[in-house]
């Protein structure tokens, strides 16, 4: 499969609620790469467990992995609101069979998710193939597929509702309402921070996020309600090529353009995308008021009244 390939779906599963492994999320992707709007209901997905290690860009093909992953999956209950607002229960996939000696799982398809991998209107969500696969956290990839809604849009900011947010990535429990990480910093560090430092500079996508903070009477810290996202997309993957990241530190970090050509020039890009995210980190805390003048700093550069103004 070439890096063009894409994947598409129907927002109501992009915001859906479940739990999946990155494993369980690898295998329904390379089914969902195949689907087309013509195929017969009955048709059979056949998924090349070497295919995928390369896409992923690893020397391991791990079948007992994914035999476990496809048995997992198939009782893996999503649960989503439709436009017409009623609740689907469902499963992905209802079949899996492993082809003895090729390498190759075929799968197929539940009836009741098919629907919204083929008839998409105007709400769909399209990702990238290979940006999808290559994120090894599973809740980065839910985090992808959330900022993909939003990146062909004019406007790339949002906010989602923090219990609505944690719901879908099965933070929540549904049946009991526990909360793996009620602590605000500790889901920041544990959920954001990883998704950013996996997405960010190595998909078609990158962002800054930050908590919008409720009242709360008296006195004591105010409790987080939503998150911002602020999206940037760009239309190819280009992890090596100085042009995207030339692009994030002008229109995300707020440099000049000759300022950028400094960092680019006297740094390497894995420096530059760690001290990136490092920057970002910050940012999310609200410890960077000024992200232009503060990225002009780490690197060395001089910064101006252009920057402090973060125009």
């Amino acid at each position: 499969m070439k890096k063009a390939i894409e994947i598409w779906q129907d927002n109501v599963l992009t915001v859906a609620r479940y739990e999946m492994s990155e494993a369980e999320k690898n295998l329904l992707y390379m089914v969902v790469a195949q689907v087309k709007k013509d195929d017969p209901p009955t048709k059979m997905y056949q998924v090349s467990v070497k295919e995928m290690a390369e896409i992923a860009g690893s020397k391991e093909l791990m079948f007992e992995a994914y035999k476990q992953a496809s048995r997992k999956l198939m009782t893996r209950v999503f649960e989503t609101t439709l436009p017409n607002g009623n609740l689907l229960q469902a499963t992905f996939i209802a079949s899996a069979e492993y082809k003895k000696g090729t390498g190759v799982i075929e799968l197929e398809l539940s009836q009741k998710v098919r629907p919204y991998y083929i008839d998409l209107n105007q709400r769909f969500t399209k990702m990238q193939l290979v940006a999808a696969i290559s994120l090894n956290s599973a809740y980065a990839k839910r985090v992808y597929e959330l900022l993909c809604m939003y990146k062909n849009m004019k406007d790339k900011t949002f906010r989602r509702d923090l219990i609505e947010l944690k719901t879908m990535l099965c933070i929540i429990d549904q049946k009991t309402g526990k909360d793996s990480y009620p602590d605000w910093t500790k889901f920041q560090k544990n959920i954001l921070d990883v998704a950013a430092k996996e997405i960010n500079g190595h998909t078609d996508v990158s962002f800054n996020y930050k908590p919008i903070y409720g009242d709360r009477p008296g006195r004591g810290r105010k409790p987080v309600t939503e998150v911002q996202f602020e999206v940037f997309y760009q239309a190819k993957i280009e992890p090596v090529q100085t042009s995207s990241l030339h692009e994030r530190l002008v229109k995300q970090f707020r440099l000049r353009a000759d300022q950028a050509d400094q960092v680019l020039a006297l740094h390497s890009i894995e420096t530059i995308n760690r001290q990136l995210y490092d920057i970002q980190a910050k940012a999310a805390d609200g410890k960077v008021k000024n992200i232009g003048s503060y990225t002009a700093k780490v690197f060395g550069l001089q910064t101006t009244k252009e920057n402090r103004n973060g125009e």
